[in-house]
């Protein structure tokens, strides 16, 4: 006789009523831990945890339990349903009793403070998912970047289209209907932002990260060095760190910093520690290098009086910084196609062996039923499983084909992809002067062991996975693919 099941633990309700649900599905099934992890492909001690509710487990723990204990059919869509909301109820239970009762409202948003705040609780208020299973909810590679999710969901920017604003608001899991509020507050607060002389406020004063007293003005004496100036208080506001908070990482009294940042010239330490401190890992050493750029000309000025306009001096910046970010979304589009062949690559490197599983099954197979007779009790059954080989060896030749067809593709966008970072490039250098070249990324040549093929009962599951993966990847193609527009011949000037 098995053990009996610990109680569920009851001391957060939300927590109680998920465990419970799942309880009772493997209970109509009837079917032991045991054997429920051999379908689930999950350890016994990680499903008990998940319905012990003792704490939220990970959503795809929860629907692999949900789909494992479930036939598929309508009742399993129900079940599934049924387990995201509790699962989502769970996590509110866990985030939210100290921050808020309410979900955020686009309608009272009137600025973009108010704005990117509401998108930052919206994250909150979906359970706060995971930057890689946003991507993936949002549509796969290249639609919704993790990067881009992770600032959004830190309230640090908004964003840049209405397309994006619907890829972040499906992956936070918001109804169909409630999108078009969410974007007439986008329409409605974009304006404001990109009117003229609105880039100089994140340079200055009013970045979306910097809280507490307003900064003072930049005050350099030379051009070279109130850009230096503009773009190390740009990283610190984009981190929305506030002063005292750099001072005690940097070890540096609030005074002096506030010194370099209003235009005076730092020492070459302090740029390299002030850009460590702030910027993300990710894009850590492309801001170093910028900011060394900067501050080598700041020491080395072309005129030593104020020779232009603030104006002049701010439009400039502007145009820089502009250009910069266009930049920094091309590299994380470049990223993103990477992943891309290297799925793809996988997904071929899997399907091949799959298909020689299946070939060799279907000789074995061919060879068995002509030793039978046609009589035979098992002739019947023998030919149900050729025959499904059959239909799952024209399955996976055409998801190769498919899998071929995307790397192919992938890598021709990545050419013109690189074509558009040198243009980039070349538009940074005439805007800032030299700086040290970015170094591309590498084509993925794909290296590594070759998967084996899976067993013959997960074939079916193995691809309808391979078909979803490769659905998604080719929705970020297609993404990618409209932002760089149709294809010229010849390289851009």
């Amino acid at each position: 006789m098995a053990r009996p099941e610990k109680p569920v633990d009851r001391r957060v309700p939300e927590h109680a009523a998920l465990a419970d649900f799942l309880r009772a599905l493997r209970a109509a099934s009837q079917v032991t831990y045991g054997q429920l992890a051999s379908v689930a492909q999950l350890s016994p001690s990680t499903l008990k945890r998940a319905a012990s509710g003792a704490g939220v487990p990970k959503l795809s723990t929860v629907l692999v339990y949900v789909m494992a204990s479930t036939p598929p059919g309508a009742a399993c869509d129900a079940d599934v349903a049924q387990a995201r909301l509790l699962w989502k109820k769970a996590r509110y239970a866990s985030i939210l009793p100290r921050y808020s009762y309410h979900a955020p409202d686009p309608k009272l948003c009137a600025t973009a403070d108010d704005l990117r705040n509401s998108l930052r609780d919206l994250h909150l208020w979906a359970g706060r998912p995971t930057m890689r299973s946003m991507e993936g909810e949002a549509g796969g590679i290249g639609i919704l970047p993790r990067s881009t999710a992770h600032r959004i969901s830190l309230g640090r920017t908004l964003p840049i289209s209405e397309r994006q604003m619907r890829s972040y608001l499906t992956a936070c899991e918001v109804p169909t209907h409630r999108h078009e509020d969410w974007t007439q507050a986008l329409r409605r607060i974009r304006p404001a932002i990109e009117q003229p002389g609105a880039h100089s406020a994140p340079l200055e004063r009013k970045h979306v990260g910097h809280r507490g007293r307003p900064r003072r003005p930049i005050r350099a004496a030379t051009r070279e060095a109130h850009d230096l100036a503009a773009f190390l208080r740009h990283l610190v506001d984009e981190a929305g760190i506030r002063t005292f908070e750099l001072s005690r990482r940097l070890r540096m009294s609030k005074p002096r910093i506030s010194d370099y940042l209003a235009g005076r010239i730092p020492p070459h330490e302090f740029v390299v520690a002030l850009v460590r401190a702030v910027a993300p890992p990710a894009v850590a050493e492309r801001r170093l290098a910028h900011a060394m750029s900067l501050w080598d000309r700041a020491m080395k000025p072309s005129s030593r009086g104020p020779a232009v306009s603030r104006g002049a001096v701010v439009r400039t910046g502007s145009r820089e910084m502009e250009v910069y970010e266009r930049l920094t979304a091309s590299l994380e589009q470049q990223q993103a196609l990477r992943e891309s062949m290297e799925n793809a690559q996988k997904l071929a490197i899997i399907l091949m062996a799959m298909i020689g599983k299946l070939q060799v099954d279907i000789a074995t197979f061919e060879e068995m039923r002509f030793r039978l007779r046609d009589t035979s009790p098992s002739y019947v059954d023998l030919a149900d499983r050729l025959r499904r080989a059959q239909e799952q060896t024209e399955r996976a030749k055409e998801e190769l084909k498919r899998a071929q067809q995307a790397r192919i593709r992938a890598e021709e966008l990545s050419l013109r992809l690189q074509e558009q970072i040198a243009v980039l490039r070349s538009e940074l250098e005439h805007a800032s002067g030299p700086q040290e070249r970015l170094e591309p990324f590498e084509l993925l040549t794909g290296t590594g062991q070759v998967p084996a093929a899976p067993d013959h009962d997960d074939i079916d599951i193995a691809l309808s996975r391979a078909r979803q993966i490769l659905n998604q990847s080719e929705a970020g193609l297609d993404h990618i693919a409209d932002d760089l527009g149709p294809h010229r011949s010849g390289r851009a000037a």
